[in-house]
């Protein structure tokens, strides 16, 4: 081999082990990222404290809380400041929608006289009534949250819609022959930022 040969197979020997190298690094750097990502992935926890300081940023957005009274102070809820359109507001119903990001918020209480049932034949009712609509209903996960008298259960669900998925959390308490229930929900497409804002809100809510 010629020492021209020589050196034009040095050259390539040392720029195959650069880009070896630099490959090296490359994933390196993408599993500290990966890493780094996963170490400040905010948590449920995480947005319940800073619903509770007044403020929440997630995925770059800034929302300001304050807490509000609904249904005649039947329940005292942290809500977005300036967030929605209030559509109704009695003492049996609230209404709230922001309709350019498809978020809404409802509440209705019955005094007396409702029929005594369980999360689970709520959950049954629902799910006859979306299948008599010939709708779609699939539930996700439940739960209770709150103690004492703020003690509700709660489920979530997807259903579809003309625009896409909803997400939904509804929230159920019965007693005493009143009845007390909700459903704050978005789209589907937005559960990154607005399932972990829904379940803290919820978390946070008191009922009387």
């Amino acid at each position: 081999m010629s020492n021209i040969d020589e050196k034009i197979a040095k050259l390539r020997l040392e720029q195959r082990m650069q880009n070896e190298r630099e490959e090296h690094e490359k994933v390196a750097q993408g599993t500290k990222q990966d890493t780094e990502e996963s170490i400040n992935e905010i948590t449920l926890e995480d947005v319940i404290t800073q619903i509770e300081t007044g403020k929440v940023t997630l995925e770059g957005e800034t929302f300001n809380f304050k807490r509000a009274l609904f249904l005649k102070g039947k329940i005292n809820i942290p809500m977005p400041v300036e967030w929605f359109v209030e559509q109704v507001n009695t003492q049996e119903g609230v209404t709230l929608v922001n309709e350019s990001y498809g978020v809404s918020f409802t509440g209705s209480y019955i005094s007396k006289g409702a029929e005594k049932k369980t999360f689970a034949q709520f959950k049954k009712g629902m799910e006859k009534g979306f299948k008599d609509m010939e709708l779609y209903l699939e539930w996700l996960e439940e739960g209770e949250c709150g103690e004492g008298t703020s003690k509700i259960s709660y489920g979530t669900y997807k259903t579809p819609t003309g625009k896409g998925e909803l997400y939904n959390l509804i929230f159920y308490r019965e007693k005493k022959g009143s009845v007390l229930v909700g459903n704050y929900n978005c789209f589907y497409k937005d559960i990154n930022i607005w399932e972990l804002l829904i379940k803290a809100s919820i978390k946070l809510m008191k009922v009387n």
